[in-house]
């Protein structure tokens, strides 16, 4: 990056590449909403949420902004609730449990006397012995005075202090990913929820606690903590089920294709490619472009493939596609050349190598890569005019060759050529 911000492909992120304010507006504000539900339904999970895998929201007219509005209203007004300063809020329950006030408690009530007559009941007879004194005032309440403070329960936080810290954990590390300040090479990152999920999680508790407490009967509280347990009970089959997605790369881009088929697809290819599989991941990169038919990369592994199977005249055409879709695809024109030259078209192979070279070394998306091919192009033209007793052209040709090639290049193979 280095004094530069980084620079992201439109298919990592689609609604900051809009021209439009609107598209980037409302897409951007229903993006958390999109995470909020991840956390309170995660039916479907993918591993990348990039390409279409969420639409743009062009028009005020488009259903998800019910989504937007509905996250935004309940997120406001539970930092209402927990930003709220009550008067009579630290003599209330806290966290579903009562505490004592200027370390006095208050019982509405009687209370049993021995038949003695005496309504004095400062006495310390007859009674168990207590840190504290009690009496009866005249509308029959009795006011207990705690004296030791061994009797005193601990405070809690209270429930606005905790949905505060939660709704704080819930944001804050999430904040950096809404685009607010900077555009992000992302649409939708599960792993951004790890820290928010706890925030998540003490919300839920919070919830569930004070809901418990407000219901008063046996039956409801039974019911409510059946929910609980069945709600946990669903969490744990899904993560079981998404462990399995994970266990090798095969599954992992299966599960996926439903969310991001694009992207999925095109994954599974090389994946069935390095198993060997290639009718099976021939399919697959057919599928990807059937989604999205732009895609260089996966324009080059198609090519790359067809290439390697001795079907060059189909190699060309999509490595020719490639080129159209990503001018700065070094290693497709250095495959183009190959071909070129090997059909003996030789004119429009040197014309290709020239072209790869010229290619400038910025905004790439694989500078190493990018150069090697460079490289490999230059040794190649170098070759093939050296065949056509262009010697000083070629010797020329090699020269830059060394200047341009990374470190990672062996050069043994150049300096060969340049010393014949």
């Amino acid at each position: 990056m280095g004094n530069k911000p980084p620079n992201f492909s439109n298919s990592d992120n689609p609604a900051a590449d809009s021209p439009h304010l609107l598209t980037r507006t409302l897409t951007f504000l229903y993006l958390p909403a999109a995470n909020a539900w991840l956390l309170l339904c995660p039916v479907q999970l993918s591993f990348d949420w990039s390409m279409d895998a969420l639409p743009l929201i062009k028009t005020f007219a488009d259903w998800r902004n019910l989504h937007t509005v509905a996250f935004y209203a309940g997120f406001t007004l539970l930092a209402w609730y927990g930003l709220r300063s009550s008067p009579d809020s630290k003599a209330k329950e806290t966290n579903g449990k009562a505490h004592l006030a200027n370390r006095k408690a208050l019982t509405n009530g009687h209370s049993y006397h021995p038949p003695d007559g005496n309504h004095n009941i400062n006495s310390e007879q007859g009674s168990p012995k207590t840190n504290g004194k009690t009496t009866l005032n005249g509308n029959g309440f009795t006011k207990t005075y705690q004296c030791s403070p061994q009797t005193s329960l601990a405070t809690l936080p209270s429930t606005e202090n905790v949905v505060v810290f939660s709704l704080g954990l819930l944001s804050l590390p999430f904040l950096p990913a809404t685009n607010l300040f900077f555009y992000v090479g992302f649409v939708v990152a599960e792993r951004l929820l790890y820290i928010p999920s706890m925030g998540f999680c003490l919300l839920v508790a919070v919830g569930t606690r004070a809901l418990y407490v407000r219901l008063r009967t046996r039956g409801p509280r039974v019911v409510l903590l059946g929910l609980c347990a069945g709600l946990v009970l669903l969490y744990g089959i899904k993560t079981v089920l998404r462990n399995r997605d994970w266990s090798n790369e095969e599954m992992l881009y299966k599960s996926g294709i439903s969310v991001n088929p694009a992207k999925a697809w095109g994954n599974l290819g090389n994946v069935l490619k390095n198993q060997g599989k290639m009718a099976e991941a021939e399919r697959a990169y057919r599928n990807a472009l059937y989604y999205r038919g732009n895609m260089a990369d996966m324009l080059y592994n198609l090519g790359l493939l067809l290439q390697e199977n001795h079907r060059s005249s189909e190699a060309l055409h999509y490595y020719k596609l490639a080129i159209g879709s990503r001018p700065t695809l070094a290693s497709a024109y250095l495959n183009t050349g190959i071909i070129l030259m090997n059909q003996g078209a030789l004119e429009e192979a040197k014309r290709t190598f020239v072209t790869c070279a010229e290619i400038p070394d910025e905004n790439l998306k694989d500078p190493h890569a990018h150069k090697s091919s460079v490289t490999s192009c230059l040794y190649n033209l170098g070759k093939l005019l050296h065949e056509q007793g262009l010697q000083e052209e070629a010797l020329s040709v090699y020269r830059e060759a060394v200047q341009k090639m990374p470190k990672q290049f062996a050069p043994q193979s150049l300096y060969n050529m340049m010393g014949e």
